[in-house]
C-alpha cells in the first residue's frame, strides 16, 4: 500500500514538473484548441449592414418643434453630426 501511494505521488510530481517546464507550449496549444472555430476566414453571407462610411444618408422625415423636417443640413454644424438610429424589433 505504501509503495502504491509513493508511486502515485511520484508520478503526480513528474506531471506537475513537466507541466511547469512546458507551460508556454501547453498554453499555446490550449489557446489554439479553444479558438480553432472562433473566427471566420471570409464573410460570405448576404447580410447588408447598410450605408458604408462616407455614403450619403438617405432623406429622412421627422417632426422637430412641431414642423416636419426633411433636410438635416440645418442640424449639421461646421464640424459635422453624428446620427444614431436604433432599430427596434417591434415596429
Amino acid at each position: 500500500m505504501k509503495q502504491v501511494l509513493l508511486s502515485i505521488v511520484g508520478a503526480l510530481a513528474i506531471v506537475i514538473a513537466g507541466g511547469y517546464l512546458f507551460r508556454a507550449p501547453l498554453l499555446d496549444l490550449l489557446k489554439d484548441r479553444i479558438t480553432a472555430d472562433m473566427f471566420v476566414a471570409q464573410d460570405t453571407d448576404s447580410f447588408d449592414p447598410g450605408l458604408a462610411i462616407g455614403d450619403t444618408f438617405p432623406p429622412l422625415h421627422a417632426r422637430y418643434q412641431g414642423k416636419i423636417v426633411s433636410d438635416m443640413g440645418e442640424f449639421v454644424p461646421d464640424r459635422g453630426m453624428i446620427f444614431i438610429a436604433n432599430r427596434s424589433a417591434d415596429w
